[in-house]
């Protein structure tokens, strides 16, 4: 058990926490976009984290109470008088003030993991009820990549509406860094995300290596290469992607010296943009072969691994909570999702090539 969840046991934390009926009624606990209406006819959907938690959490994610403010539509004022209650409660502060932001405390990082411990106890609360209506009905939260659109996220979407027509699914778009976070928190059942971390507390079902690699229209001068190296890369029109994208700091890490020397380069902060630019012919792009599968298929683009040593490859994993109820339901569908990029793995020439 985390050192947060002993905290539950101390009565004078535990105050500061009690729930009532007016301390129930509060805001959607998790972040912004990662919870949708639910389906039509649930009888609650659930909320039992306590607002003072809330509050605590997303001040601690977002470095400030102003920053957390504006994410959660709450005034700033509230959220202090929040953060005060348990700082009152426990006679220690949670924070620190820095020019960077407000930093956690060891008190604080305690108050933290009991609030994400809480947050995962509801949701598994949820999922006991789901799991009582059988996995013919259900609700299962999955956060995904936004490279993932064009092709394998609407693959499994309809594999699950095939095989299990009244279940709802929520499904967010996040970065990886999101995803995983939401995934820790309780937020998602399961979720598909590239270069995940080691943590104890996740669950892999399954990854792959995707080795890096030039994305081109059919139509481009390079457009049938069994190979490219990234000094050659850089000497075409190329467009990179920002750091908004995952991939961006994993290439500047390892091949940093590419944004420095491309001369014709420009940026974009959406993968499909990318994909569509590179298909115009006007320029190349360097992702994995997997976040360009459906469009490489249509014929739209071609790949062409980068010859390089020590060339970067993206990891991609389907993961799990280790603490999460594992409900038939959830069972299913991640086992759906695993064929899934199995089947899409199998098809693709850079994975033949690695293994």
């Amino acid at each position: 058990m985390p050192w947060g969840a002993n905290l539950i046991h101390d009565k004078k934390i535990t105050s500061a926490f009690k729930i009532s009926e007016q301390s129930t009624d509060v805001i959607d606990p998790f972040p912004s976009g990662a919870r949708r209406a639910l389906q039509k006819g649930n009888a609650m959907s659930l909320h039992l984290v306590p607002r003072s938690l809330q509050y605590f959490e997303q001040v601690a994610l977002q470095g400030s109470i102003q920053a957390a403010s504006r994410e959660l539509g709450i005034s700033a004022s509230a959220i202090q008088r929040q953060i005060v209650m348990i700082e009152e409660s426990v006679g220690e502060a949670l924070f620190e003030r820095d020019p960077k932001g407000m930093i956690l405390t060891p008190t604080g990082r305690l108050i933290l993991d009991l609030a994400r411990d809480w947050r995962l106890g509801n949701a598994r609360l949820w999922s006991a009820v789901q799991a009582n209506r059988g996995i013919e009905h259900g609700h299962i939260r999955i956060a995904a990549m936004d490279g993932m659109v064009n092709g394998l996220v609407p693959t499994l979407l309809r594999d699950v509406s095939q095989a299990l027509p009244k279940v709802y699914v929520d499904i967010d778009i996040l970065s990886p860094d999101n995803a995983v976070k939401g995934i820790l928190q309780g937020d998602y059942d399961l979720s598909i995300v590239a270069n995940a971390p080691p943590d104890r507390k996740l669950v892999c079902h399954w990854k792959e290596d995707f080795p890096l690699g030039c994305i081109v229209s059919p139509q481009h001068v390079l457009a049938g290469r069994a190979s490219i190296f990234l000094e050659e890369f850089i000497s075409h029109p190329v467009v990179f992607q920002s750091s908004y994208i995952s991939i961006r700091k994993h290439l500047e890490a390892r091949h940093g010296w590419i944004f420095e020397k491309a001369t014709r380069a420009i940026v974009a902060n959406s993968p499909h943009l990318i994909k569509v630019l590179a298909a115009s012919g006007d320029y190349i792009a360097l992702t994995s072969e997997l976040d360009a599968a459906s469009e490489i298929r249509a014929g739209l683009l071609e790949f062409i691994p980068v010859e390089d040593e020590n060339a970067l490859q993206q990891t991609i994993s389907v993961i799990s909570n280790v603490d999460a109820m594992e409900t038939d339901l959830t069972v299913k569908v991640i086992s759906m999702a695993v064929q899934n990029f199995q089947r899409t793995a199998a098809s693709l020439s850079s994975t033949q090539r690695v293994s």
